[in-house]
């Protein structure tokens, strides 16, 4: 089976009480981490995604008018 269609019309094909069974142990198998990896931080898991997106606003901390004050104390 190699595609998502073959595969689904196979547990379609299935009896229902086998169909409940597989999706069962799927669902018990992937509701467990995995043997000797650390649980993942959000940050972790989307790493590679951080930084992907231009929102088209350039860097305030550049911007010398928006960093005026900051690390004085108010009075």
């Amino acid at each position: 089976m190699s595609t998502l269609a073959e595969i689904e019309s196979a547990v379609e094909a299935l009896p229902a009480r086998q169909q409940r069974k597989l999706l069962d142990r799927l669902t018990a198998k992937l509701s467990k981490p995995l043997p000797g990896k650390a649980k993942l931080s959000l940050h972790d898991r989307m790493k590679d995604f951080c930084g992907i997106v231009n929102s088209g606003i350039p860097d305030l901390a550049t911007n010398k008018k928006h960093m005026e004050g900051i690390g004085r104390s108010r009075k």
